[in-house]
C-alpha cells in the first residue's frame, strides 16, 4: 500500500498535526472504511516524526471514532457514521470547500431540537434572563466589533436559552453545540461566507419585545424564525472571499 504524501508537522504538539492530516485523509476517502492505516513505522517516516507521535495521533483518531485499534492488528478505519460529532466541523469545511449538503442535514436535525429547547426557555424565562439576552444582542448588533466576536454572541445566546430551561440535559447539549461552532473549520466556513450576524438582530428584537410583553406564543414564533435563518444558506455559493481593502470594516 502506497502511503499518501504528507508534509512534516509544523505545530509544537506534533501528534495533533499528524492526527489532523490523517483525519483529513480519511474524510477525503484516501483511507476508506474497512481499510487499515499504514504501519506506525511507515507513517513515522512519511511525517518525519518519531513513532510515539504517530501512536498518539492514532489515539486521537480512535477517540474521534474514526479508527479501531487492535493490538498487533493496527488501526482500521471505521465508517464516518460511527464517528464522534466532533468530526462534523472538519466535514463541513474540508479541502477548502463547504459541504452545503451536510450543513442542510445538520440543520434538519438541529432546528426542531433548538425550537423545543427555546419553547421551554421562553416558558421559564425570568426578568434577569431578558437582561442577559439584550447583552448578547447588543454585541451581535455592534458593527464596530469583529465579525467572529459578533457570531460568538449569537452562539452564546443559545447557551443562555439552554440555561433558561433549568434543564441540565439541554445545558449539556447546548454546550456541545457551542463547542462545534467554535471549531476552526466552522470558523473558516463562516469567514468564507462572510455573512453579517447583524441579520439576526431584528428577529431577536422582536422576540425580546414579545417576551417583555408576556406574549409567549409570539415569542416562540419569532424564535422559530431565528432558528430558520440560522441554517438557511440557499442564497449563497461557496466562493472564496475577496480580499478586504485596507481599513475596510469587518
Amino acid at each position: 500500500m502506497r502511503v499518501v504524501p504528507f508534509h512534516a508537522p509544523a505545530r509544537r504538539r506534533l501528534h495533533e498535526d499528524v492526527a489532523d492530516q490523517l483525519r483529513d485523509a480519511i474524510l477525503d476517502g484516501r483511507f476508506a472504511a474497512g481499510t487499515k492505516l499504514p504501519p506506525e513505522r511507515e507513517l513515522a517516516l512519511e511525517f518525519r516524526v518519531n513513532r510515539t507521535s504517530v501512536r498518539e495521533a492514532i489515539k486521537v483518531l480512535e477517540g474521534l471514532g474514526l479508527v479501531t485499534v487492535r493490538q498487533g492488528d493496527g488501526a482500521t478505519v471505521r465508517p464516518l457514521v460511527d464517528a464522534s460529532l466532533e468530526v462534523l466541523g472538519p466535514m463541513i469545511f474540508h479541502g477548502g470547500r463547504i459541504d452545503f449538503e451536510l450543513v442542510a442535514e445538520m440543520a434538519e436535525v438541529m432546528r426542531p431540537l433548538l425550537l423545543e429547547m427555546g419553547r421551554l426557555a421562553i416558558a421559564r424565562c425570568r426578568p434577569a434572563d431578558l437582561t442577559a439576552i439584550r447583552r448578547f444582542r447588543d454585541v451581535a448588533a455592534d458593527t464596530t466589533r469583529d465579525r467572529e466576536d459578533r457570531y460568538a454572541a449569537i452562539h452564546a445566546l443559545f447557551v443562555l436559552l439552554a440555561d433558561m430551561t433549568r434543564n441540565r440535559v439541554w445545558q449539556m447539549l447546548a454546550r456541545r453545540l457551542h463547542a462545534l461552532f467554535r471549531q476552526e473549520p466552522v470558523r473558516a466556513a463562516r469567514e468564507r461566507l462572510r455573512r453579517d450576524p447583524g441579520r439576526f438582530v431584528p428577529t431577536i428584537d422582536a422576540c425580546l419585545a414579545a417576551l417583555a410583553a408576556g406574549r409567549t406564543a409570539e415569542a416562540v414564533t419569532r424564535l422559530q424564525q431565528l432558528i430558520q435563518v440560522l441554517g438557511d444558506f440557499s442564497d449563497v455559493t461557496d466562493q472564496p472571499a475577496k480580499p478586504r481593502r485596507k481599513g475596510a470594516s469587518r
